[in-house]
């Protein structure tokens, strides 16, 4: 594990109640891996189930977070992200309420400040949700 619940912050610019990942598994340039407890109380829980815009800020935060513990890492200041755009959104099944869902990221390009990632969230083997995102991150001066 490379960071927790405590430690994402300093490598994404959400804060309570809007972190939508609790622990860093895996973050290196091609992917990061993160995992989500859901809990009852999220803000994306409706009828006990974490609804579209929580899985699509989830994939949008473990985009994030790899690029902040990569600049860490490397001691450069962390860009802001911004999602310019959300391609082949495909949900699946919606992850009840305190459940741990995994999302992993893969980035297939990068020109400039824009990078095309492909995610997909998953709860245990089963694949909830997943769609290609498009993020513009620069750093703020």
């Amino acid at each position: 594990m490379l960071a927790t619940l405590q430690e994402i912050t300093a490598y994404i610019p959400q804060r309570p109640p809007m972190v939508m990942i609790h622990n860093l598994l895996e973050a290196s340039e091609e992917r990061a891996v993160t995992q989500l407890h859901i809990l009852p109380d999220n803000i994306f829980v409706e009828n006990k189930f974490f609804k579209e815009p929580g899985l699509v800020e989830n994939i949008a935060q473990t985009a994030a977070v790899q690029v902040g513990y990569i600049c860490v890492q490397r001691n450069v200041p962390v860009p802001i992200g911004y999602i310019a755009a959300i391609k082949d959104l495909k949900i699946f099944k919606f992850p009840p309420a305190d459940s741990l869902i995994t999302t992993c990221i893969t980035v297939k390009n990068q020109v400039l400040d824009i990078t095309l990632v492909e995610g997909e969230v998953r709860l245990n083997d089963e694949v909830m949700c997943r769609c290609e995102m498009r993020i513009f991150a620069k750093v703020q001066s």
